[in-house]
């Protein structure tokens, strides 16, 4: 196969995803593999070298028909210069000059990254769950939560450093304390595992079992995972539900203040908590919204699931490698904006 292709990547912290296409929507070749975090930086570089030469293998592709490469990174970086501002997760990429190693070490010089959150909004906006709607907010809820807004199929950048971190608003504590922890350390896949850990420690300490333990969890705390709580919960357990309630409570704080703020004509949620489902996520947290929303806004907005799976952030990636294919950029140059339906590379 010959033509003009473009390159999306996606670097996150356990996960590393490439894909070749043409089309809006299309991954004509994709390739994917498990970070190892103790390799840091480097081995990610060094796998995506490997990657992109098994993906024109795989495709018939020379490296010369590919016209663009876009990157949604997990974590900040500054889109206009294309360096990465740090990685919560691995070591090694601190103002790191990701876009020009990319056009170093991939070939094309149309390259353009963003946050892999604000990249997976991008692509629920153009060919997912958000096609024809704006403003959208778009949450990924996973081991963190991060958040994006979308402007008429643009990324809103505040500033220049990001925005829409909804995973870092304040908000109030589960526990009725005065405290207002961040909404990443309640709602998170990674924080409600540890409140069922928590919750199934204290238990044991009183001589008490909890049967999401014993039946999904083989009897040991550090085991349990969120899947386990939701699998408690589909069984009806009571612990299991109030802990997806506190979640939800916390999240629907954040999701009202955001309405109120920005008036979002969808919110979209994804990730791996809000695999959970409509009858233990999406119905509760509706009605958690809509009961204490801004009244004059409710009826404006709706919340529904995210449509493109586990390839969003390589569909987003791809997305913005066309944007660059359409309108080349020069380092240090802002993005460009969405480029007419229809055209293409």
């Amino acid at each position: 196969m010959s033509g003009n292709w473009l390159l999306g990547i996606e670097i996150g912290g356990t996960k590393l995803q490439l894909g070749l296409g043409r089309e809006p929507g299309e991954i004509g070749a994709l390739w994917r593999a498990h970070v190892d975090p103790a390799r840091g930086a480097q081995g990610i570089r060094d796998q995506i070298r490997e990657g992109f030469a098994a993906l024109l293998n795989e495709g018939g592709v020379r490296a010369s028909d590919v016209q663009a490469v876009g990157i949604g990174f997990g974590g900040p970086v500054d889109a206009d210069s294309g360096r990465v501002r740090t990685s919560f997760q691995i070591d090694g990429w601190t103002d790191f000059p990701l876009a020009d190693w990319a056009r170093r070490e991939l070939g094309p010089a149309n390259v353009s990254i963003h946050n892999d959150a604000d990249v997976a909004g991008l692509a629920e906006a153009r060919l997912g769950a958000g096609e024809g709607r704006s403003p959208l907010l778009y949450l990924t809820i996973g081991s963190g939560i991060g958040g994006a807004l979308i402007l008429d199929g643009r990324i809103y950048r505040g500033a220049g450093r990001g925005a829409a971190e909804i995973g870092h608003l304040n908000v109030p504590a589960v526990d009725g304390s005065s405290d207002f922890p961040e909404l990443e350390q309640v709602a998170s896949g990674w924080a409600i595992a540890r409140a069922a850990r928590r919750e199934a420690a204290e238990l044991a300490g009183r001589g008490e079992r909890w049967k999401v333990l014993d039946v999904f969890a083989g009897g040991r705390v550090e085991e349990i995972t969120t899947v386990q709580v939701a699998l408690g919960a589909e069984r009806g357990d009571e612990r299991s539900l109030k802990l997806l309630d506190q979640a939800a409570r916390a999240l629907a704080f954040a999701l009202r203040q955001a309405v109120a703020l920005i008036a979002p004509q969808r919110i979209i949620l994804g990730g791996g908590v809000s695999l959970i489902g409509e009858r233990l996520w999406f119905e509760p947290l509706r009605r958690l919204v809509d009961a204490e929303v801004f009244a004059p806004f409710r009826g404006s907005f709706d919340i529904v699931p995210a449509a493109l799976g586990e390839e969003v952030v390589v569909h987003g990636a791809l997305e913005l490698a066309r944007d660059a294919a359409i309108k080349p950029t020069i380092p240090g140059s802002p993005p460009s904006a969405r480029p007419p339906q229809g055209a293409g590379p």
